[in-house]
This record gives C-alpha cells, structure tokens and sequence, in this order.
C-alpha cells in the first residue's frame, strides 16, 4: 500500500480514525495528569536506654535493638509477607506505586540470607501532594512510637530501661518525580497512531480477502 493508497482508506474510514483520535487524546490526558508524585523515605532509629557504662544510646547496639524494631514494624504493617526487594535502595515509585507507604527493616542480605544489621525502620511514602505526604509521614512515625510504648507496656518493662526512638533527618526531603510531559505526549501519540493505522490496515486486508468491494474515491476533476 503507496502512502497514497494510505490517505486514502484513511478517509474512507474516518470513524476508525475518529475512534482513533479520542481514544489517544484520552489516554494522554490521564497520562499527563497522573504523572507527578511526591516521595519521602526518612528513617526511624531505636535507641538503648541509657547508663552510666553506656552514656551515649547511639553507639550501644544490639541484637535486641533490632528485633525490636522488627516486632513494632510487624505491628505497624501488618501479618503480611514484606516485599524484598534487589537492593536495599529500591523505592516505591520504581516498582510503580503512585499513593501508598512503607515501614520495614531494611535487609541488605542477599537472594539466600537475609542480613538485618541496622536498628532502624525505613519509613517511605509516596502521595499525590506534598500535604498529604507530610501527614501520613507523621501519622506513621507517631503509629510506630506508640506501638513501640504498648509492646513495652506488655512486657512489663520498667520505664527507666525504655527503648526510645528518634527521626533521623529530623526534617525529610521531599522529591517531586515526574517525567517530561512533551515526551509522554509524543509517546503516546507514536502508539496511539501506529495502533490506528494498523487497524485500518488490517480491516482493509480483510475487505479485499474477502473480496468486498471498496469505495472509489470521487473524481473531482473538472469536467472538459
């Protein structure tokens, strides 16, 4: 088929075309729309209770340290199975989460040990606005000191021998992600045309095999 030819069916069937164009246009403007959103991941440190031999809570520690923050990141997220990721670095919106959070242990083991070295609970967030991020940020640092006081309550520890905990930055970064909207509208205008095209390819294929007979265009030369 000439480009010629091509035009030509294109006009013959405008309402593949027409579907075509709505269909596109629709798509990019959720794309386009939908594009942005705001992510945070600040970390949320346990600290030993301190003493006379051990002054300073941050270089003290410890085994129990760590469990402990995977205990109170059990009560904050839930029964269910944690997602391990490749690398400890991995985010929300790589793997396509557009509204949602995180609390977890981070495990920088391998495919076939896991290694929890860090007695801290990585809190991540990602939402449609800055607002909202920063509220369901506090709400789950909140969330996860009051676990930490019920878990101690239970166990009847006594107040002085208290794990605490403390945000570290105390004051997280907050990134706006987006990709370029020319190039999301050039992309989804290459697909949405090449997939209209092809229908109207494959339905002129199948009108001539069935040996359909198809409009002659009008001749609109003028008359001697």
């Amino acid at each position: 088929m000439t480009p010629w030819e091509l035009i030509l069916t294109m006009l013959r069937r405008w309402p593949v075309v027409l579907v075509g164009a709505l269909c596109t246009g629709a798509l990019a403007f959720v794309m386009i729309a939908d594009d942005h959103v705001y992510w945070s991941r600040t970390e949320v440190v346990f600290l030993a209770p301190t003493s006379r031999l051990y002054p300073n809570s941050l270089s003290a520690p410890s085994e129990d340290l760590i469990i402990t923050a995977g205990v109170v990141a059990k009560r904050v997220t839930g029964p269910g199975a944690t997602l391990k990721y490749a690398s400890p670095e991995a985010n929300l919106v790589g793997i396509g989460v557009r509204d949602g959070w995180s609390v977890k242990l981070p495990d920088t083991g391998g495919q076939w040990a896991p290694n929890f070295a860090r007695q801290v609970l990585s809190v991540e967030v990602v939402a449609s606005d800055r607002e909202k991020l920063l509220a369901r940020q506090r709400e789950l640092i909140d969330r996860i000191a009051r676990e930490l006081d019920a878990l101690q309550r239970e166990q009847g520890v006594d107040p002085v021998n208290d794990i605490t905990v403390t945000v570290q930055p105390e004051t997280s970064a907050v990134y706006e992600i987006g990709g370029s909207k020319i190039r999301t509208l050039a992309m989804v205008g290459i697909l949405g045309g090449g997939a209209t095209l092809a229908v109207i390819v494959l339905l002129e294929y199948r009108a001539r095999k069935r040996g359909t007979p198809i409009p002659r265009e009008r001749d609109f030369s003028p008359i001697s």
